[in-house]
């Protein structure tokens, strides 16, 4: 391994833990989001504080930090395995980051740019299944957890890149073991739904 891509890998595990979500809303208002709501520092705590454009506005920056390294590395190595590790750091560095004592976000976002940038016609399709499904449900876990279900699908049937579809499960695994407190409040009819603050005032 030469030393551009070790300092591109070291970059890629930095450019993902930058805690955006945690920004924003310290920013904006003066509040540790993990301190509310579910404590975790992602698109969908933050959108708990800062409605539904707090949302979108984590979400693209946590996608476009899983993006932009794996397509730099995908730029200058191709499909190798130094792109593959990039990839992974990165979702790491945003689940695991250094800058908030090693809790960061459940993956979602990044890792979507992350395919965004390695297979995105797959992720296209994961995409299209995470709306139907929130709209159905009003469940972002619900979403996240069937939509990452579906790239892993999509990865194996249309991707010939034997190594991708490896990593991809390891990725979406990794993603449903994040939720897996979701899934039991799923299973209890316990969990949290997305709604709008009017919605919730008038109930």
């Amino acid at each position: 391994m030469t030393i551009p891509q070790i300092l591109l890998i070291t970059a890629s595990y930095f450019i993902g833990a930058i805690p955006f979500a945690y920004i924003i809303v310290k920013l904006v208002k003066k509040i540790d989001i993990r301190t509310v709501g579910s404590g975790n520092a992602g698109a969908t705590n933050a959108a708990r504080v800062l409605g539904k454009w707090g949302f979108i506005s984590v979400f693209v920056l946590d996608a476009l930090k899983g993006f932009i390294p794996v397509f730099i590395s995908l730029h200058f190595y191709g499909q190798t395995i130094i792109t593959l590790i990039t990839a992974a750091v990165v979702v790491l560095g945003h689940t695991y980051t250094v800058f908030l004592g090693f809790k960061g976000g459940k993956g979602v976002a990044t890792g979507a740019g992350v395919f965004l940038a390695l297979a995105p016609i797959e992720i296209g399709i994961g995409l299209v299944v995470f709306i139907i499904v929130f709209f159905a449900t009003k469940m972002v876990s619900a979403g996240s957890i069937l939509g990452s279900l579906t790239l892993l699908i999509a990865v194996c049937a249309i991707s010939d890149w034997f190594a991708l579809k490896v990593l991809t499960a390891v990725i979406v695994f990794f993603v449903i073991f994040k939720h897996r407190s979701n899934i039991v409040r799923i299973i209890k009819g316990e969990e949290n739904k997305f709604v709008r603050k009017k919605e919730k005032d008038a109930e």
